[in-house]
């Protein structure tokens, strides 16, 4: 029996990756697993005194404090996983056990969006320094990282000096079980139905999306679907659907019943919502950022364009909205690829086969007996 730890954001894209994981780790039964979920706003005593810290850095301490509450009963931990931002905050809990890290993207990397992230110059300025500081600790601190993408795998050799020999590329994958196509849902219908996913409706590109919306001037009936947290107001052929979670049957039914994915964004380092879509057998018109050009087959799955470039995201659009044909043909091959390269349960499972390796073999039985000990309590 091994006896790991999972430190997991909670955020957004990064909350399906945990429940992916969560997932995974359940019907392995040789795992005694802890989870420490990382939400950024659970703070308490002496952070609540301070008003006044910058509200980026409250996250960060709220997030720390998270971790540090969550790992403080667990003293026998083998190995443990981290994926959340707030790791290189708590290098003495990170030093202390085999860590193992799995990432989107470097600081570098989301410097280099930092605006539409929200993250200013100013900020970069205090921060900088000590963030690049506090990254390649942890970057050394780590048994092995597992970058989502090639994208970032480069970027943690060429910019973190991180050795090859310590890098593996593994998607964090779509549960092929939950996302599938369902054909009762694709039946009879009179409309082609686009569906956007993306709590942050500007940075994910919706503005161009509407102005798709209100421009076009296509023969065939079409409906948008927007899953989005920012408020929408009302427009013609638009259909906005607000509180729907990660990996809900709501969620799973609005890509089956969709013939086109669309995600225009402006600032990405992954897609995990293109990876639901293929899974689905539904053709995705994306930005060509980060590392989505690994997911999307640009004129196979799917097309990709530059990031803001509307006149091709228009063509794109009106090219698949009116072509029933190519749909077909590029969603079957969304599902094929999601099923070849993407199946999440398999590439967890690679990243457990990693942590299980770094664990001597009497170590394991003594987390076996350590198990059973407090079972029988």
């Amino acid at each position: 029996m091994y006896s790991f730890g999972f430190v997991m954001d909670q955020q957004v894209g990064l909350r399906t990756h945990a429940l992916n994981v969560e997932r995974a780790v359940g019907s392995d039964g040789s795992i005694r697993a802890t989870w420490v979920p990382v939400c950024y706003d659970s703070g308490q005593g002496w952070l609540k005194q301070f008003p006044c810290i910058p509200a980026s850095l409250r996250g960060t301490l709220m997030g720390a404090e998270e971790i540090r509450r969550g790992l403080r009963q667990a003293e026998e931990l083998q190995a443990v996983l981290w994926a959340t931002w707030a790791a290189k905050c708590v290098p003495d809990l990170v030093g202390r056990t085999p860590a193992f890290l799995v990432m989107d993207m470097t600081p570098v990397q989301m410097e280099a969006m930092g605006q539409q992230y929200g993250y200013t110059r100013a900020r970069a300025r205090f921060f900088g320094s000590w963030k690049r500081r506090a990254t390649e600790r942890l970057y050394r601190q780590a048994v092995h990282l597992f970058p989502w993408s090639d994208w970032v795998a480069a970027s943690l050799r060429d910019d973190y000096g991180v050795p090859p020999e310590k890098i593996t590329v593994v998607s964090p994958g779509v549960d092929l079980e939950l996302y599938r196509p369902d054909p009762l849902e694709q039946s009879d219908k009179p409309v082609v139905r686009l569906l956007f996913v993306g709590g942050d409706f500007a940075r994910k590109g919706g503005g161009l999306l509407l102005r798709w919306a209100r421009e076009t001037r296509l023969p065939v009936r079409w409906e948008l679907h927007l899953v989005t947290r920012d408020n929408l107001p009302a427009e013609p052929g638009v259909i906005v659907h607000r509180n729907i979670v990660n990996n809900s049957p709501e969620l799973v039914r609005l890509y089956q019943q969709s013939d086109l994915f669309v995600l225009p964004t402006l600032a990405d380092c992954y897609s995990l919502v293109s990876l639901e879509a293929m899974a689905s057998g539904v053709p995705v018109v994306t930005s060509r950022l980060g590392g989505i050009p690994e997911i999307v087959e640009d004129g196979v799955t799917g097309y990709l364009s530059d990031p803001g470039d509307y006149p091709a995201l228009a063509q794109q659009l009106d090219r698949l909205v009116t072509d029933a044909e190519l749909r077909r043909a590029m969603g079957k091959a969304a599902r094929e690829r999601a099923c070849l390269r993407f199946d999440s349960r398999a590439n967890v499972e690679r990243i457990l086969r990693a942590m299980k390796r770094a664990v001597p073999e009497s170590l394991a039985d003594t987390g076996g007996e350590l198990a059973s000990r407090r079972g029988g309590e």
